[in-house]
């Protein structure tokens, strides 16, 4: 079986969950006798600021499509038709049996209808990891511009969040997007309550399958050089993403709150921010400040890094304020064997279970987290309880057999 696997970004230039996740799975793929993958990821001129728009260039065995302009309420590309082209060589080169593809927005909901022209009966396999085929506010299910969660998106309520546009357009919107997905064989949801999100938004229920992400196996992260003393689980740690929509500004309301009370403890920030404004820095400095030395930016790290950062740690802290799906920083940090502070909501739930093997907070409640974090750190036969009551997540490898067994099932039906 040859697998095309498709991502909006490439790792090595967006290190987010979906890119790390999806190219991951497609060394998982490679891996296993009888299956041959190649992956295809969009740059930008961010990115490849050399690249034309629609130009294929190749980093290592992947191929990168160079995309320019984008609408990102029709998910439509408006830079011109030479991309088309290139996705022609691409199947031409790799000629493959299924395409799994991880996201349409950068690369537009359009190349659904450019490999279905191309290979009428070739299965095509969307994974769902966010709410941007739903949501034009960058997939957020987020309301403007008071920030609320949207339960019951549609285009009634498209329009209060973008009153510029009238009703039609966001129904129109959504029929095109509908109409498009249509020719997609089946999905998959790495979390019951992102599938419930789409089936509620009109996906049939039985063409969503409900597949785990994972993360490669390790050694898990228990010990360090202080754990065998008596001492508090004071160190609390921040992976990923620095966006409001992650809690950032939450978790360092909190981290204020904790140093003008006199805690004990500290919280390291590791990542950045991708391409910020001037204003956006403005104000994750002044929040950062308010914070410090009790809260510290310890800037972006590599992957490989991961387990010696982790080893550092002891709580994970994720307050998002979106519907988080199934994230790689929560996989992450249960593979090490650390306990996670999050909101209850989303996916999130689904991985932490509150008093089991982390701890749940309300969503966008400073107080209520600074209250969360000062308990776990003044109690350190908490965190043993919380650690022994983590399971490690599921491995890449498993993941990928899951997968293929799905692509089996659709390409024998095809090929019935």
């Amino acid at each position: 079986m040859k697998i095309l696997v498709v991502c909006h970004d490439h790792p090595d230039y967006a290190a987010g969950g979906t890119e790390i996740m999806s190219h991951d799975l497609c060394a998982a793929y490679n891996a296993r006798d009888g299956i041959k993958a190649r992956y295809l990821a969009a740059s930008t001129a961010l990115s490849r600021p050399e690249a034309r728009p629609g130009a294929l260039e190749r980093l290592g065995a992947d191929y990168l499509l160079r995309t320019g302009r984008y609408d990102m309420f029709t998910m439509t590309r408006l830079d011109g038709a030479d991309w088309v082209a290139a996705i022609t060589r691409v199947i031409a080169e790799t000629d493959p049996d299924i395409v799994h593809l991880h996201g349409l927005d950068r690369l537009g909901v359009d190349l659904v209808t450019v490999l279905r022209r191309l290979r009428p009966r070739m299965p095509i396999v969307l994974t769902l990891h966010d709410y941007q085929l739903i949501c034009p506010n960058a997939g957020l299910l987020l309301t403007r511009p008071d920030g609320a969660l949207c339960h019951r998106p549609g285009p009634d309520a498209c329009r209060r969040c973008f009153p510029q546009l009238a009703v039609g357009r966001h129904a129109m919107r959504k029929a095109h997007i509908m109409a498009v997905l249509g020719m997609v064989d089946a999905f998959v949801a790495p979390s019951q309550n992102l599938k419930d999100r789409f089936v509620a938004w009109g996906l049939q229920d039985a063409r969503i399958k409900v597949l785990p992400n994972g993360v490669p196996p390790g050694a898990p992260t228990r010990t360090r050089i202080l754990d065998g003393l008596d001492r508090q689980r004071n160190r609390f740690a921040f992976f990923g993403q620095f966006a409001s929509h992650k809690g950032l500004y939450t978790l360092l309301e909190a981290a204020a709150r904790l140093k003008a009370g006199g805690a004990d403890l500290r919280l390291s920030l590791y990542g950045r921010m991708f391409h910020p404004s001037k204003d956006a820095q403005d104000r994750f400095a002044a929040a950062l400040d308010r914070a410090a030395p009790l809260a510290q930016h310890l800037g972006a790290y590599d992957r490989s890094e991961l387990p010696g950062l982790m080893a550092a740690t002891d709580w994970v802290v994720l307050p998002s304020l979106w519907f988080e799906n199934a994230p790689l920083t929560v996989l992450e940090a249960q593979r090490a064997g650390r306990p996670v502070i999050c909101t209850d909501i989303g996916g999130l739930p689904e991985l932490v279970h509150d008093g089991v093997n982390g701890l749940h907070v309300p969503r966008g409640d400073a107080a209520a987290l600074a209250e969360t974090m000062a308990l776990a750190a003044e109690n350190p036969d908490l965190w043993d309880r919380m650690a022994e009551g983590i399971v490690p997540p599921p491995a890449t490898q498993d993941v990928a057999e899951q997968h293929l067994a799905l692509f089996r099932s659709l390409y024998q039906e095809a090929a019935a």
